[in-house]
C-alpha cells in the first residue's frame, strides 16, 4: 500500500466535528460569518480527504448553538460532492419523527445518500421545557422515532418510499441507548469522556445482541500542539470554555453554579479526556481507542476557544500528522447502515 494509499484509509475513518456556530461571552462571534465559515472548512475537509465532518443541535442558550443543523449540514452538501454530513446529536426526542423523517429524507436524497443521522435523547430541561414537553418521557419519544422514521422512508406514512433511508447512529452511552441500537441495527456513536474500558463494556453491551453488526463509533476532543506550554494553556482554555458552556446544567437537582464541586468533577472529566499534545501523544491516545474496538473517529477539533484560522491549521495538521502514525491501527471503514 502506498503513503498515499495509507493516508486515505485512515481519513475515511475520520470525521471533524463539532461545528455549532456558537458565540460565547469568553469568544464572541460573528454569527454570519461563522455559517459561512462551515462551508469553507467542510470544502477544506473534502479536499483534505476526511470522511465526514459534524455538527449538533441544542438551542434556548444565550450562546446562539446552531438550532437546525439539518439546514446548515444542507448549505454544505451544495458546497460539496463526496464529503459525509453528520449530526452528532440532533435531538430527536424534541421533534415531530414525521417531520424529521421527511426532512433527513429530502437532504439525504439531495446530498446523494451522504447524510449521517446521529441522534439522542437531549438532557437540558430548559430545552423539553419550551416545547411543552416531559423530559421524563424522552426515552419514549426516542422509541416513536425510531419506530416511525424507517416507516415513512419506507413510504409507510403516504411518502413516496425512501430505501434504505439515511444511516442512523445511536448517541449516548447509557444501557438503554445502546440496546435500542443493537436491536435497531444501528451505528453507535459514544461520547468523548469514554476511556478504553468504558468503550469496551459498551461493546460487551451491543455484542451481546448476536444480530448487531453496526459500527461503533467514538468523538473526542483533540488539538494538535507539539509545545507543551502551549498544550498547556489550550487544555486550560478547554476547561473555561466548557465550564461556561455548563452554566445551563443541573447537577444533583441544583444548578451548576450551586453544585461547585460537582461541575468541578464533569470539567475534570472533560479535559482529562481531551487528547491535548504532540502529535505522538495525540495519535497514542487515539490507538487506544482503536485497540478498545472502536472503528471510526469523530474528532472534536472545533472547540469554540480558537481562531478560524488555528481552527483550519488544526484541520492540516490532523490531515498531515496523523494518517503515518495510524495506519498499521486502521483498514478502509465499511460502515454498516
Amino acid at each position: 500500500m502506498t503513503a498515499n494509499d495509507q493516508t486515505s484509509a485512515v481519513l475515511d475513518r475520520i470525521g471533524l466535528g463539532l461545528w455549532t456556530m456558537r458565540s460565547m461571552a469568553l469568544g464572541p462571534r460573528n454569527r454570519i460569518a461563522d455559517y459561512r465559515a462551515f462551508s469553507e472548512d467542510a470544502l477544506l475537509a473534502e479536499r483534505l480527504g476526511f470522511r465526514s465532518i459534524w455538527t449538533a443541535e441544542h438551542r434556548i442558550w444565550y450562546d446562539g448553538w446552531c438550532p437546525a443543523p439539518l439546514h446548515a449540514l444542507a448549505m454544505v452538501a451544495g458546497a460539496t460532492t463526496r464529503l459525509r454530513l453528520g449530526t452528532a446529536v440532533l435531538l430527536a426526542s424534541q421533534h415531530d419523527p414525521r417531520w424529521l423523517a421527511r426532512s433527513a429524507a429530502v437532504l439525504d436524497r439531495l446530498s446523494g445518500g451522504r447524510l449521517d443521522l446521529g441522534i439522542g435523547l437531549g438532557h437540558r430541561d430548559v430545552e423539553f421545557d419550551t416545547f411543552g414537553l416531559r423530559r421524563d418521557r424522552r426515552g419514549r419519544r426516542m422509541d416513536e422515532a425510531l419506530e416511525v422514521m424507517p416507516a415513512v422512508w419506507a413510504g409507510g406514512h403516504g411518502d413516496e418510499p425512501l430505501s434504505p433511508g439515511p444511516q442512523i447512529w445511536m448517541g449516548g452511552m447509557a444501557p438503554r441507548a445502546l440496546e435500542r441500537a443493537a436491536v435497531g441495527g444501528y451505528n453507535v456513536l459514544l461520547p468523548q469522556t469514554l476511556r478504553p474500558d468504558d468503550i469496551r463494556r459498551c461493546l460487551d453491551t451491543l455484542h451481546a445482541h448476536p444480530g448487531w453488526q453496526g459500527t461503533v463509533g467514538t468523538m473526542r476532543d483533540l488539538w494538535i500542539e507539539p509545545d507543551p506550554a502551549r498544550a498547556r494553556e489550550m487544555r486550560a482554555a478547554l476547561k473555561r470554555g466548557f465550564t461556561e458552556e455548563a452554566g445551563w446544567w443541573v447537577l444533583k437537582g441544583k444548578p451548576a453554579w450551586e453544585a461547585p464541586e460537582a461541575l468541578e468533577r464533569q470539567m475534570l472529566r472533560v479535559t482529562d479526556s481531551a487528547l491535548i499534545g504532540s502529535a505522538d501523544e495525540v495519535a497514542d491516545g487515539l490507538r487506544a481507542l482503536l485497540e478498545a474496538g472502536v472503528e471510526f473517529l469523530c474528532l472534536r477539533i472545533n472547540l469554540d476557544i480558537s481562531t478560524h484560522a488555528e481552527l483550519r491549521e488544526q484541520v492540516h495538521r490532523v490531515a498531515e500528522d496523523l494518517p503515518p502514525r495510524l495506519a498499521d491501527a486502521m483498514a478502509p471503514l465499511g460502515v454498516a447502515g
